[in-house]
């Protein structure tokens, strides 16, 4: 197997392109994913009942693979989704129920860009015991427009457009451990995707027949937060958490021109901070800011932000 450096030197522009529009998918649905595991985690750590919320989310991510795909993602969305929390003698549970899209931008770094539109849904629940212990599952679906803006060797345009579907899951279990305002939670969580596989053909003539694409990681972390109780009666609850992601999925195939096949292989082990504040404006309203890095194999998070609001009525 030749290395990836020759790899990317070896093939042309615009299978690299098409090579980028497949890696992307898993990416989109882990960016909009986190906003509903973030939801889960405000749910765990303020305990009001606040069942409408709105989060804005923007994430960067480098990206290369042996096969040949690099590029620069950049993503913007809106999640809105609704919820409900009940309380038992020992227990409390939530369900709730999530809408979002996003926009990503994707350079391609032999030469021209790629867009990807994404509708999504989903549901979620959490169940936490008056112990501390925790489990949160979501499910998901998507469904990818995909817009392919590529070059060839020559400079001549290598355009495309295809749409995808894409289904995935979260499982997530802890325990919440807490000692007057201070909290620690050691986690450890599994995530799946699969997006459908697609043939499609560029404007210069190229043949893409893009594999099913699979996501399938194994995540271990520690969480912790500090709430503070203001004199005017508000809140404000700072939160950290670390985790390290082993990336299990090392086999997305692609096909060009029914003979070349590659594998896009983002399989590896990456390190992720992430940290945030909840604040209590009013008694029906709270809002929350949060920030991430991530870097590891295959991928590199710069940047995630998020801002957003819950409220009650």
């Amino acid at each position: 197997e030749l290395p990836a450096e020759n790899i990317k030197r070896r093939i042309s522009a615009s299978t690299a392109a098409v090579l980028n529009m497949a890696a992307v998918q898993p990416l989109v649905f882990d960016a909009e994913l986190e906003s509903v595991r973030e939801r889960l985690q405000a749910r765990k750590m303020a305990g009001r009942d606040d069942p409408l919320w709105m989060t804005q989310y923007n994430t960067r991510n480098n990206v290369s693979t042996s096969a040949g795909a690099e590029f620069k993602q950049t993503l913007g969305g809106l999640i809105m989704g609704i919820d409900r929390l009940s309380q038992y003698e020992k227990s409390s549970d939530t369900l709730g129920a999530f809408f979002s899209y996003s926009h990503s931008n994707i350079g391609f770094s032999r030469g021209g860009e790629g867009h990807v539109d994404s509708y999504s849904f989903g549901a979620y629940a959490g169940l936490q015991h008056e112990s501390g212990f925790y489990l949160d599952s979501i499910a998901k679906a998507n469904l990818f427009d995909n817009n392919v803006k590529g070059r060839m060797n020559n400079g001549g345009a290598a355009d495309g457009n295809y749409r995808t579907w894409g289904i995935g899951a979260h499982l997530e279990s802890g325990i919440r451990l807490s000692n007057n305002n201070w909290s620690a939670t050691p986690y450890m969580a599994f995530t799946g995707f699969t997006g459908s596989a697609r043939k499609y053909a560029l404007s210069n003539g190229m043949q893409a027949d893009v594999d099913t694409t699979r996501m399938l990681r194994a995540e271990a972390g520690l969480g912790m937060d500090y709430r503070l109780i203001l004199s005017n009666g508000g809140e404000l609850q700072p939160w950290l958490k670390i985790s390290a992601r082993q990336e299990l999925a090392d086999n997305n195939q692609v096909t060009i021109n029914s003979r070349d096949r590659f594998n896009n292989d983002l399989s590896g082990m990456r390190g992720v901070f992430q940290t945030g504040v909840h604040a209590k404006i009013a008694d029906n309203l709270t809002g929350h800011l949060s920030a991430g890095y991530g870097d590891g194999s295959g991928v590199q998070s710069p940047w995630r932000a998020t801002a957003g609001v819950s409220w009650s009525f």
